[in-house]
């Protein structure tokens, strides 16, 4: 299954820690800001998207969305 999280503050990022435990290994993650896309895909191993539309392009198309934003 695919995941995608959007935002990646530090509860997006306890959410792919969750996500990892319960073994998923195919997640994208969206942040507006772009250093906050480049620690998480270097920390937690995830595919950075660089916008919520590239996130739902055919190719991607995520089974499951968490949003974790204010």
């Amino acid at each position: 299954m695919k995941a995608l999280i959007i935002g990646l503050g530090s509860m997006g990022k306890r959410r792919i820690r969750n996500l990892h435990a319960l073994g998923y290994r195919e997640i994208y993650a969206y942040d507006p800001r772009e250093d906050r896309r480049l620690q998480a895909s270097e920390l937690y191993k995830v595919t950075p998207v660089s916008s919520v539309k590239e996130a739902f392009d055919a190719s991607i198309s995520p089974d499951i969305v968490i949003v974790s934003t204010p």
